[in-house]
């Protein structure tokens, strides 16, 4: 039996929260369709890792245990609005995310021991993205142009990363449901 699995660091913020519900609002996007995300399923993939066998997720846990054994919890911050784009049509809208130079050892080494054990995953370069909406269709591209100018640059404050999950992807008639089944919590900072 499979699982379809990625590894991720969850996100919460409440300004991005407010933020994405202005937008949500927004006369631009009335006529547009735009699948926005639930700030429940908020977080940055790290590795897609696809449909796995239910019996590798033991050593998917040992891997992120093992790679992020005394990395600190600390703060990124989200910063600019972009799109990802496909036949050059904007079909992802999400926030830059800066800041994690204390992840990347551990997600290094995650990738070297998913090769090592021989996990297919997508090895693309890790672009830190939090993925708000996915976009079906625009009504009005140059609006849409003119609110990708105004928001390249804003800041959307700090967030904490504090844990790496491990996620079951879940498709269900309500859209995706994400199922954290191995947490990872990384060590709290030490103020003393």
């Amino acid at each position: 039996m499979v699982k379809r699995l990625f590894i991720g660091i969850p996100i919460q913020s409440e300004t991005v929260e407010f933020v994405v519900k202005s937008w949500m609002n927004d006369p631009l996007f009335s006529h547009s369709l735009l699948n926005w995300v639930k700030p429940e399923n908020w977080h940055i993939t790290l590795f897609f890792l696809g449909n796995q066998q239910i019996s590798g997720i033991a050593l998917l846990q040992q891997i992120i245990e093992e790679s992020l054994f005394s990395v600190p919890a600390f703060s990124a911050q989200l910063n600019g609005v972009e799109t990802f784009l496909q036949k050059h049509i904007p079909k992802v809208l999400w926030l830059g995310l800066e800041n994690l130079q204390l992840m990347l050892p551990a997600y290094s080494r995650i990738g070297e021991l998913l090769l090592q054990n021989r996990f297919n995953f997508n090895n693309i370069p890790l672009r830190p993205h939090l993925t708000v909406a996915r976009i079906k269709r625009l009504e009005n591209c140059a609006s849409f142009e003119s609110f990708l100018s105004q928001n390249r640059e804003v800041s959307f404050g700090s967030v904490a990363i504090n844990r790496v999950v491990l996620y079951e992807s879940v498709t269900t008639l309500k859209g995706t449901v994400y199922n954290p089944l191995f947490v990872k919590n990384l060590e709290a900072k030490n103020n003393e």
